[in-house]
């Protein structure tokens, strides 16, 4: 199999989990509904990086909503492919570090789904804008710590089992980070 036909292949499969992940799976709370879309759509941002992850996040954003009962908005389809560019912009080919992905959630958080989704809102239901932020707040406070830790465990744990010239590629053994902590290591054992 060529890398082109893998790569589609990976792709497909990462939308058709990301139709899935929007139409089945979900945990509803009193308060808000906590979906798992965005893990896809993150594995797809740290194989493919900011383009295809945004092609792959519109995509599955606009065959979710076409299955479902009230059709599309085309302005979501920027909001999604917005978020899939930027978990590929900050997690393409990198480490599982839990800043990292903190920022990358927090930027997609405030951004997109406060800011950007809350205004597509307004167009789309005719109420204020201030009426509908503070809810879109508090979805998102709750959302944001859920996303981080699902992407620490669960996407970079998919990732590795992907062919490997799809992987992340591993730190040098001479890292200036492990480099540091080995000495600080070797410095405590010496006391």
């Amino acid at each position: 199999m060529t890398k082109t036909v893998q790569k589609i292949t990976i792709l497909g499969m990462l939308v058709a989990a990301q139709v899935i992940a929007g139409r089945f799976i979900s945990i509803s709370l009193p308060i808000v509904t906590i979906g798992f879309v965005f893990l896809p759509v993150a594995v797809t941002g740290i194989l493919f990086g900011p383009l295809w992850g945004g092609i792959a996040a519109f995509l599955g954003d606009l065959i979710t909503a076409l299955l479902g009962p009230y059709g599309y908005f085309l302005p979501m389809g920027l909001s999604a492919f917005l978020t899939g560019a930027i978990y590929g912009i900050f997690l393409h080919r990198k480490p599982a570090g839990i800043w990292r992905i903190l920022a990358c959630v927090l930027t997609e958080s405030i951004l997109i789904s406060v800011f950007l989704q809350t205004f597509w809102l307004t167009l789309l239901t005719g109420k204020a804008y201030l009426v509908l932020l503070p809810a879109r707040i508090i979805q998102n406070l709750i959302t944001i710590p859920v996303s981080v830790i699902c992407i620490r465990l669960v996407a970079y744990r998919v990732v590795r089992f992907m062919p490997k010239d799809f992987r992340i590629p591993l730190p040098e053994k001479n890292d200036s980070f492990q480099a540091l902590f080995h000495r600080l290591k070797a410095t405590r054992k010496n006391r």
